[in-house]
C-alpha cells in the first residue's frame, strides 16, 4: 500500500470500463520502478477514511498474477491534426484561416509541413524553415485572419486580412515579400502540433491554381475526420479530440445549430492540453473468466506505491441476479482527475498529490483549457486519479458506500454501468427487477435517459440513492465510447458556460444542457430533482404526512429512531447534505407521489440552484432548499424509491448498519425484490 507521505510511481488505465467473461482487457502502466506486479480484486468499499465505511477488497487468482517491467510512458496532450500523403511543392500556395485565443511567449504551431512551419509566439505570426526564421505582422486574440503563404522560386509572399469584430473595428491587412528558398518533401502535414490554442479553418494548397487538398471542416462534424474536398481523397483526421461544432468564420449569429447551417462552423478548436487518448503500450493483457458480475480492479503494486485501475463485469440477461447497481460512469467521467473540490491542491494523499504534479494527465468536464474556454470532452483512456478506491469520496469512491451495503444485506447483486446502459439501451436492464442507482448520477445521453424510461414502463422497480441525478445531457462519441461531450447551454449550476451559438453537441448534434430546460426534468423519473448545494455539513430528515400513508407503512416497518433520523453519515456528517432534492409539481413531480420525509435545519452554505435564482438577491430561510425523500408507483405494477441526497449513502453503515437510513432502505429493497404488482392509486 502506498504511504501517505511516498510519491506515488504507478499509474494505468484500462482500455475499456465494463467487460463480459471472455473479453480481453488491456492494462496501459507507467511505473517508475524498475517493475511492478499486478493482481485483481474484488472492489466492495473504498472508503478508507478513519470515520469512514471501511475499506474492503477481497483478493482473487488471476493467470495474470505476476510481476512485470516497469517503464514510463508519458503524457503527450495537445491535440492536432494530419493532412496526410503531400507531395513534395518548390512552387505552392498555402490559404487558412486563424483565430488564436491565448496569448503567450512560448510558440503556438499552426502548420508544419516537411520543410517549413508557421506559428505564433508572442502574438507575432513567425515563419520558420531549417535555415531561417522570419517574424511577420502581430495577430490579435478572437479575431479572425485569413493567411495566405504564396511560395514561388527564391521568393515567399505573406499576405494576412485581419477581421474587425462589429461595426466598431476596421478590416486592417499587410503584405510581406520575403527573399527565402521554401520547399517541401513529401510526407503529413499537421495543424496544431499540440501546441495550438484556437480555431484553424479552411486549410487550402493549391499549385498553379489547381487543387492539391481543401479540407472542408464543415463536413462530418460528427467525426474525427476531416474531409478533403479536393477530389485527391486526402481525407485527414483529429487526434486528442479537439472541439468541433464551433463557430467559424462565416457564423453570423442568424442560425443556433451547426447542423442547420454547416458552413457557419466550419472550424476547429484546438487545445494544448486536449487530451483523450494517453495511446499508452500494453502492459498486461487478460481475458476476463467466468466472474461473478461486480466491481472489479486490477491492483497494480511497485515498491511502496500501489495503483488500481477500476472496472465492471457485466453478464448477458439469462445469468443475471434480480437487482442491479447501475455504476454511473458518465459521471466519473465528468469528474475525472476534478480538481475543483480541492482533491488535487496541496493534498498528501498519494492520488491527489499526483495529479497536482502532473496536470498533463488532462481536466474534468468542471475545468477551463489554458486559454480559458470550457473542457466539452473527457475520456477513460488515460489515468484518471479519482476513479479509484482510498481516494475523494465523491462520485466512485462514494459509491461504494452502496455496493458495500448491498454486500452487507447479502442479496446477490449485479452491476453495470452508464457505458452498458448507453449502448445496449433497454436490454442493459432487462431482467432486473431492481435497479439501484449511485450517489450522483448526474451526466445521462438521451439513449441513457430513453432505457431507464421504458424499463420503468415495464414494471421496473428504480431505488434512486443520491441526488443531483438526471441533470446534465451528454453524447457520447459514436466511435469511441470511452469518450463523453457536454455542452453547458444556458442555465444550470456550472463551472463554465459554453459560447453563444455552440449550445448543441458535436457527437449527436442534440442541444446541450440541463435536462430540465430539454422538457426531461429528472421529477418526472424519479420524482424529485435538483434544489439545493452546499458543503459545509448534512442534517437530518423529518418524517412527513407520506410517511403515515398505508402505501408506504412497508417503508416505516423497524424504524426506531422516531420523528427525526439520519443525523449521522461518512459524508457531511449527516444524510441529507451536499446536493439535495426536493417534489415539486411544477417540474413533473408525480401527483401521487408520497413525501415520506424532508430536511431541514441545514447550514448557511446550503443554496439554491442557479436555475431557479431569477433575479440577484439569494432567498434566506428558503423552504424550497431541502431534500424530499419520496415513493411512488408507476403504471406498469413498479415503483420508484428516492432519497435526494449524495449524503444519503454515508448513512448506511453508522453503528455498524443498525440505523434507521439502513433500515428504510433494506425495507423498500425487500418490498421491491415482492413479485407483487404495486397498485397504481386511484385518483
Amino acid at each position: 500500500m502506498t504511504a501517505p507521505d511516498s510519491p506515488k510511481t504507478i499509474v494505468g488505465y484500462l482500455d475499456e470500463i465494463t467487460a463480459r467473461p471472455g473479453k480481453t482487457l488491456a492494462a496501459k502502466v507507467s511505473c517508475e520502478e524498475p517493475s511492478f506486479t499486478a493482481e485483481l480484486v474484488r472492489l466492495v468499499s473504498g472508503d478508507a477514511r478513519p470515520h469512514g465505511t471501511g475499506y474492503r477488497e477481497v483478493p482473487l487468482e488471476a493467470d495474470f498474477e505476476a510481476s512485470y517491467p516497469g517503464r514510463v510512458q508519458p503524457v503527450r496532450p495537445g491535440s492536432y491534426a494530419i493532412l496526410p500523403g503531400l507531395p513534395a511543392l518548390t512552387t505552392f500556395q498555402f490559404e487558412c484561416l486563424v483565430y488564436p485565443t491565448l496569448a503567450k511567449a512560448s510558440w503556438q504551431t499552426i502548420v508544419r509541413a516537411p520543410g517549413f512551419t508557421l506559428g505564433i509566439a508572442a502574438e507575432t505570426l513567425i515563419l520558420t524553415t531549417p535555415s531561417t526564421r522570419i517574424e511577420l505582422g502581430s495577430l490579435q486574440l478572437r479575431r479572425w485572419h485569413t493567411i495566405v503563404i504564396d511560395v514561388r522560386e527564391a521568393s515567399v509572399d505573406v499576405n494576412l486580412d485581419r477581421r474587425g469584430d462589429g461595426p466598431a473595428e476596421r478590416d486592417d491587412s499587410w503584405q510581406q515579400a520575403l527573399d527565402v528558398d521554401l520547399e517541401t518533401t513529401a510526407g503529413d502535414w499537421i495543424l496544431a502540433d499540440r501546441a495550438f490554442n484556437g480555431r484553424i479553418e479552411a486549410p487550402t494548397i493549391t499549385v498553379d491554381g489547381a487543387l492539391v487538398g481543401r479540407w472542408d471542416f464543415s463536413v462530418g462534424i460528427e467525426t474525427s475526420t476531416i474531409h478533403d474536398t479536393s477530389g485527391h481523397g486526402r481525407d485527414g483526421s483529429l487526434k486528442q479530440t479537439p472541439t468541433r461544432a464551433v463557430k467559424g468564420s462565416r457564423w453570423d449569429s442568424s442560425t443556433q445549430r451547426w447542423t442547420d447551417a454547416p458552413e457557419q462552423y466550419a472550424a476547429i478548436h484546438f487545445h494544448e492540453d486536449d487530451l483523450t487518448d494517453c495511446e499508452w503500450e500494453t502492459d498486461v493483457a487478460w481475458t476476463v473468466p467466468d466472474l461473478p458480475s461486480g466491481l472489479y480492479a486490477l491492483k497494480l503494486s511497485a515498491g511502496d506505491s500501489e495503483d488500481y485501475l477500476p472496472f465492471v463485469v457485466t453478464v448477458p440477461r439469462p445469468q443475471r441476479n434480480r437487482v442491479a447497481f447501475l455504476a454511473a460512469t458518465a459521471t466519473y467521467l465528468a469528474y475525472a482527475n476534478e480538481a475543483m473540490s480541492g482533491f488535487s491542491k496541496g493534498a498528501r494523499e498519494p492520488n491527489a498529490a499526483y495529479l497536482r504534479d502532473h496536470p498533463e494527465v488532462g481536466h474534468s468536464l468542471y475545468a477551463y483549457h489554458a486559454d480559458r474556454s470550457g473542457v466539452h470532452f473527457s475520456s477513460r483512456l488515460r489515468p484518471v486519479l479519482n476513479l479509484k478506491p482510498k481516494t475523494l469520496t465523491w462520485s466512485f469512491n462514494a459509491d461504494t458506500n452502496i455496493t458495500a451495503w448491498l454486500e452487507q444485506t447479502g442479496i446477490p447483486f449485479d452491476v453495470i454501468s452508464d457505458e452498458d446502459l448507453h449502448i445496449d439501451g433497454t436490454d442493459a436492464l432487462t431482467g432486473y427487477d431492481v435497479v439501484i442507482t449511485g450517489t450522483h448520477p448526474e451526466y445521462y445521453s438521451t439513449a441513457m435517459l430513453d432505457a431507464v424510461a421504458n424499463w420503468q414502463a415495464d414494471g421496473g422497480r428504480l431505488m434512486y440513492l443520491g441526488g443531483n441525478g438526471f441533470y446534465w445531457r451528454i453524447a457520447y462519441d459514436p466511435e469511441n465510447p470511452a469518450i463523453i461531450e457536454v455542452r453547458r447551454a444556458e442555465g444550470g449550476t456550472r463551472a463554465w458556460m459554453a459560447e453563444p451559438g455552440e449550445y448543441h453537441h458535436a457527437f449527436t448534434g442534440e442541444y446541450g444542457g440541463m435536462w430540465r430546460r430539454l422538457g426531461r426534468p429528472p421529477n418526472k423519473t424519479v420524482g424529485i430533482g435538483f434544489a439545493a448545494q452546499g458543503f459545509d455539513g448534512g442534517t437530518y430528515y423529518r418524517r412527513q404526512a407520506g410517511a403515515d400513508d398505508p402505501r408506504a407503512a412497508f417503508i416505516f416497518e423497524g424504524a426506531t429512531e422516531g420523528d427525526t433520523f439520519g443525523n449521522y453519515g461518512t459524508q457531511a456528517g449527516g444524510s441529507a447534505g451536499e446536493e439535495i432534492d426536493r417534489w415539486d409539481a411544477a417540474l413533473g413531480s408525480p401527483q401521487h407521489a408520497l413525501i415520506l420525509a424532508s430536511s431541514e435545519n441545514h447550514r448557511p452554505g446550503m443554496l439554491r440552484v442557479i436555475e431557479e435564482i431569477h433575479m440577484t438577491e439569494v432567498p434566506h430561510g428558503d423552504a424550497e432548499i431541502r431534500a424530499d425523500m419520496v415513493f411512488f408507483e408507476t403504471p406498469g405494477g413498479g415503483a420508484v424509491f428516492s432519497t435526494g441526497s449524495i449524503s444519503y449513502a454515508g448513512a448506511l453503515s453508522i453503528d455498524e448498519y443498525q440505523n434507521d437510513i439502513q433500515t428504510i432502505t433494506r425495507n423498500v429493497l425487500d418490498r421491491f425484490l415482492d413479485p407483487t404488482p404495486f397498485d397504481y392509486p386511484v385518483s
